[in-house]
């Protein structure tokens, strides 16, 4: 869906502003290999949002942790953050951020999206690797060339947008020529967003954002089905408060490199990805929102590859196999603010020296169709893993009352950094469709997921006799789950192993177009889940009070069940035709040794009514969220109530260039506490564990032109 109006580059740096408008994307989860599949396709202006990973909230199995206003962490089944695997346009973009303020999601341009598609549990080989949780795949659009003697085409789009609560306005532009060999591609995009209000009307301190991207794009046609592009990004974030953290983003600069393939040798599909991106990032406090002076910094150079093919064997085998790699280097390090002696000098802090995490995966894939109404899905993948690290400093090395890690960094610099893990994953998936009217999806998957660079080797806090107030502060700085707590690594954490057991049973009418109802229920057992243990409680300092915790592996478990379902109840010439549509999840996590996981989203169910009659749409969502009542005690994470959330959304199409769009999000401005937003240590004290609170009543408006 391509678009464009007319405005200079300089026009896009004025506006920074907030949030796209996807056009018209679909959202599909499991539409690979043989996994059962859903298509949403989003409306254009009740997710005007650059925060791309806030448009998989409603599918199956899908939730959102709350990480800053454009860094939101998906969650499958349950399991966030690196758990997910999250490939955009072949790429993986690892987080450069000891608290993950900059995940992969937060680098995509929204309004050059033309699918995001959500494998959650059993994920196929040739789509996993290195994830338990499931796979978010995220592709832009293919470029276009000229056709039927044309000598050139020349097509784009303008979204403005703006949203009441926040005062958030936003600005994205895309822009292509072509001719039937060559595509040249421009796509802008910027958003600004103040603090939001809540349903009772009061401020959300740090919850304001401010970001730009930037994108060039080259492609050329070799022939009908080859086509080789190019693709070079900036991203920046200017500021972006976190109400659930220590600290704030003050500035994220990252630039991607991409060289991409896609076409056939013969029977041979190749699709070949080649990537490299640079990031810079630095945190310190938004003065505004709250005082303080702790700068702190991180680099990261990310280089992969991802090779897949494809070819039929047979008029029943088709295999995939490939290769994927991703190599990541990052240095971690925290400037004295003073570069005086005391708790946070004269030396800076090196949190993380020159870490490595490099990965190579190799697998091997057949979707068998053995008979019209039945076919499998059997594969096998390794991955090697290989990290280690430098020497690190505390901010001081005099062993007395104020001093910074003197003791932990002797001892964690004498023990060998290097690892080596060597994971393997399976799966075997089989489809039946038993009538016209039905199919059974069932299946097992092993997956595996080495630690990641913070939860092996950050060491203040894990490695001394005692932990006295300047430590707990540097373990504070230490947390990607927004809990108010402080983190120490372990250098002995093993491999989480993923064992998924999971059916879908998916009816609908006989012609596939009236309504649709899908079960999914799955139960999975985790060998070595990376979780937590207690070293007290911090005692001493400006963090007296806070949860000091270190990462261990525990057993746990994962079960639950998704339902979703959709029905046209009416279509005629007089109303038009509407559609009903619902989906409902439960989750449920525990250690076999007791106690819930952490950041399990409760019970939730939404109903959705849409009509569409010409040019017009209007429809209406209504969303409920059980109590939050099972928590993780160890990280004290807090209980949320019940809500129920109603939004009005309504749209018209001028002509076939202008678009309108307009939603009333939180019609009836209510007050409610974000069951996975963490804890708000901003607005409220660090040790009042109070709930994040989710935004107020909100008008949001957009329109879209394109030609």
């Amino acid at each position: 869906m391509n678009k464009i109006v007319f405005l200079s580059l300089a026009a896009i740096s004025v506006l920074a502003s907030d949030v796209v408008v996807i056009p018209a994307v679909s959202v599909d989860a499991t539409s690979l290999s043989t996994a059962s599949s859903d298509m949403v396709t989003l409306p254009n202006a009740t997710n005007v949002t650059g925060d791309s990973a806030s448009l998989l909230k409603d599918l199956p199995g899908v939730s959102t942790n709350y990480n800053g206003g454009i860094a939101t962490l998906p969650s499958i089944h349950g399991l966030a953050d690196t758990r997910v695997k999250t490939e955009v346009d072949g790429m993986t973009i690892t987080s450069a951020c000891p608290n993950h303020m900059n995940p992969a999601l937060s680098y995509v341009d929204s309004s050059e999206l033309a699918t995001m598609e959500v494998i959650a549990g059993l994920t196929p080989v040739s789509q996993g690797g290195d994830s338990i949780a499931g796979t978010i795949v995220v592709k832009s659009k293919e470029p276009k060339f000229a056709t039927n003697g044309e000598s050139y085409i020349f097509y784009g789009d303008m979204t403005g947008f703006e949203h009441s609560n926040g005062s958030a306005t936003g600005f994205g532009l895309n822009v292509n020529a072509a001719t039937d060999k060559i595509n040249i591609g421009y796509s802008g995009f910027a958003e600004k967003s103040g603090d939001y209000r809540d349903g009772h009307g009061n401020i959300v301190k740090d919850t304001l954002f401010n970001q730009q991207k930037q994108s060039l794009s080259l492609a050329y046609k070799i022939d009908s089905e080859n086509v080789i592009s190019a693709k070079i990004s900036k991203a920046d974030v200017f500021y972006e408060g976190f109400p659930n953290q220590y600290m704030d983003m003050l500035a994220n600069g990252a630039t991607n490199r991409e060289v991409s393939y896609k076409g056939r040798i013969g029977a041979l599909s190749i699709d070949a990805d080649l990537y490299n991106q640079n990031t810079a990032h630095y945190m310190n406090k938004i003065l505004t929102e709250r005082t303080g002076n702790m700068p702190m910094n991180t680099e990261s150079k990310e280089t992969g590859y991802n090779l897949r093919m494809s070819l039929p064997v047979s008029d029943v085998h088709t295999l995939k196999f490939g290769s994927d790699g991703d190599f990541f280097t990052l240095d971690d390090w925290w400037p004295s603010p003073t570069g005086t002696s005391g708790g946070m000098g004269p030396n800076t802090f090196v949190n993380i020296n020159d870490g490595h995490r490099d990965r190579i995966g190799f697998y091997l894939e057949d979707d068998a169709q053995w008979t019209k109404r039945f076919s499998t899905n059997i594969g096998v993948r390794t991955d090697i893993v290989k990290m280690n690290t430098g020497d690190v400093v505390g901010y001081n090395s005099n062993v007395n009352g104020t001093a910074n890690d003197p003791v932990d960094a002797a001892a964690f610099n004498a023990k060998d950094h290097k690892k080596e893990f060597k994971n393997y994953d399976l799966t075997l998936m089989g489809k039946y469709e038993y009538s016209d009217m039905g199919e059974i999806e069932a299946g097992f998957a092993r997956k595996t997921r080495s630690p990641d660079l913070y939860e092996l080797y950050t060491w203040a806090g894990g490695y001394g006799a005692t932990i006295n107030g300047p430590i707990a502060m540097d373990m504070a700085m230490i947390n990607t789950f927004g809990d108010g707590a402080g983190y120490v690594g372990n250098l002995d954490l093993k491999p989480e192993v993923a064992n998924t057991f999971s059916a879908t049973w998916l009816l609908h009418d006989i012609a596939d177009k009236s309504w649709h109802v899908k079960l999914t229920p799955y139960y999975t057992m985790i060998q070595n889940y990376i979780d937590v243990e207690s070293l007290g409680t911090a005692t001493a300092g400006g963090y007296a009070g806070i949860e000091l915790l270190r990462f261990v592996n525990h057993d746990a478990l994962m079960y639950g069940a998704d339902l979703s379902g959709d029905v046209v109840t009416w279509d005629n010439t007089q109303y038009g035709k509407g559609t009903v549509k619902t989906v409902m999840g439960y989750t449920r996590g525990m250690r076999k040794d007791g106690g819930s996981l952490y950041h399990v989203m409760p019970f939730h169910a939404k109903l959705s009514l849409d009509e569409v009659k010409g040019a017009a749409n209007i429809g209406l969502d209504v969303q409920a969220v059980a109590s939050k009542d099972s928590i993780d005690s160890l990280r004290k994470e807090p209980q949320t109530p019940a809500y129920t959330l109603v939004d009005l959304r309504a749209g018209y199409q001028i002509n076939k260039s202008i678009r309108f769009d307009l939603a009333v999000m939180n019609l009836f401005n209510l007050a409610y506490a974000m069951p996975l937003g963490g804890v708000d240590v901003v607005n409220y004290t660090k040790t009042s564990l109070t709930p994040i609170q989710g935004m107020g009543r909100s008008v949001d408006m957009a329109v879209n032109v394109k030609f």
